[in-house]
Formats: structure tokens, sequence, C-alpha cells
């Protein structure tokens, strides 16, 4: 058997978040659809991040094992002819046989793209928050200091989240403002489910004054869903990034200066 790994993009608005579900169409039933089309059999993909129904992604990873003779960096242009133009391979390779996204990866960056707007560009109107909030960036970014480091996130986690670790390491918060569009880019080890998107919400409540960074600390300390706000809805968020090096800042830089539209290089 040889070990494949891809990197996958896909705009999710038409899918039921990416891991497979009985009865909703998702990222990995269309992969592994395609694959089934390639090889003639049924094949797994492995993944790193089980991202929500709306959600999307830029880097993605994922491994399957095939016994197909396809060469492994021919994959990426197989793949592609069959999928959907909503989801794209950006590179395939072969790994050796134990390689494994899940367990060598050190962590990820995702994006949320959000306006103060009511409206947006047709062009944006599946990637962004309108929030109709006029927000101040500066009472944002001292709301997310708070956030960074190693947390009890609980007060965070989604309601229907797999029991799980909460205590998360968040490496950093950033954010950044053009006009009426907002970006918050958040870096960590790993994240429980809707945590990003409760994060985005909270920095919302933050920058519109209904919460200070005193308020996040108790949140925090709450540990209690029920302390915080609403959830940031799912098309704002994309997965930017899975880290297989120790993450740096340089690290992160490099992520945010890559050509991601809309969410980063813009």
């Amino acid at each position: 058997m040889r070990n494949i790994w891809i990197t996958v993009s896909y705009e999710g608005t038409n899918y039921a978040g990416f891991q497979r579900q009985p009865t909703r169409m998702t990222v990995q039933e269309m992969l592994e659809n395609t694959l089934l089309q390639l090889t003639g059999k049924k094949t797994t993909i492995y993944f790193v991040a089980r991202t929500d129904a709306g959600v999307h992604a830029y880097g993605q990873e994922c491994t399957f094992y095939t016994e197909s003779r396809i060469p492994g960096d021919r994959f990426v242009h197989a793949m592609n002819a069959l999928l959907p133009r909503d989801i794209r391979v950006r590179q395939s390779r072969e790994m050796d046989e134990d390689f494994s996204v899940r367990r060598r990866n050190f962590g990820k960056t995702y994006g949320y793209l959000l306006t103060e707007s009511r409206e947006a560009s047709p062009f944006l109107v599946r990637t962004i928050w309108r929030t109709g909030k006029q927000l101040d960036l500066a009472k944002m970014e001292a709301a997310a200091k708070v956030l960074e480091g190693r947390h009890d996130f609980t007060s965070f986690r989604g309601n229907n989240a797999v029991p799980s670790d909460p205590v998360r390491l968040v490496h950093e918060i950033r954010l950044r403002k053009a006009g009426s569009l907002i970006w918050i880019y958040v870096t960590g080890e790993g994240f429980l489910y809707h945590m990003v998107r409760n994060i985005a919400g909270a920095l919302v409540d933050a920058g519109s004054s209904v919460l200070a960074p005193h308020d996040l600390k108790r949140i925090l300390e709450a540990r209690d869903r029920r302390e915080l706000g609403l959830t940031a809805p799912a098309e704002g968020l994309a997965l930017l990034k899975v880290y297989f090096q120790p993450i740096t800042k340089k690290a992160i830089d490099e992520t945010l200066q890559e050509s991601l539209y809309p969410w980063c290089g813009v």
C-alpha cells in the first residue's frame, strides 16, 4: 500500500463540513468518491481538521492509502479532473507508510473575515460576516491579548463538542483592518469545536464595547459557554495553514503573506 499526502482547498458553502456524514454531502465524501472513480476501490481519507458546515479551507491536509499505480505527484491532476470546481487538490506527493498528518502537525492558522457594514460585495457574500456594527480595532486587540497563551477554553467550546481536553495553546491572535473589512487570524496548537468562531464573536462584542478585557478573563475562568455571546457564522471562517514544523512568528508571517484571497495577501 502506498501513502499519498494531498493538500486540499475548498469553498465550503455547498457542503455539510469536511467529515463524512450519513445524510448530507461533505468534502471528505467528494474526495473519497473521486478516488473510487480513479482507482476502482473504496478509500478512506484521513485529515487534520473537521471543519464545520459552510467553513472553507485553503490548506486542509489529508492522506490516503492506495494500491493505484498513479504517481504520487499526479494525483493532483487526476483528482482535479473529476472533482467539482469548489474543491481543488493543491498538491499531492507520496510519503512513507507511517506518515500521518494528524500526528505530525504542530498546529494551524485560521482566518476570519468580517465587515462593519450590513452589506458586502457580491464577490465576498459567501465568505464574510456582515456584522452591521462599528468596531473599535484597539478594543478588539486588547481583548485578543487576553485569549493568547494556554487556557481552559471550555467557555469557547461549541455546545455539541466531542469530549476532549479543553486546555489549548493559542500562539497568536492578529487583527487587520482596511476600510470596513476586518481580518482575524488565530494560530494555535489545536482548537475545540466552534472555538475560533466563538473567539471571533467575542472580539466583535469587544469591538462594539459589549465586552472588555476583564470580561474575557472572567468568561475564561467561568468555564461555562453560557457566559459568552453569539457564535460567529460559519461563512467568514477558513482554515489557512497546517504547520509541520514548530510554529514561529516568521512562519505565521509567511502564511499571512500568501495569496489566499480573500483572507490573506489582499
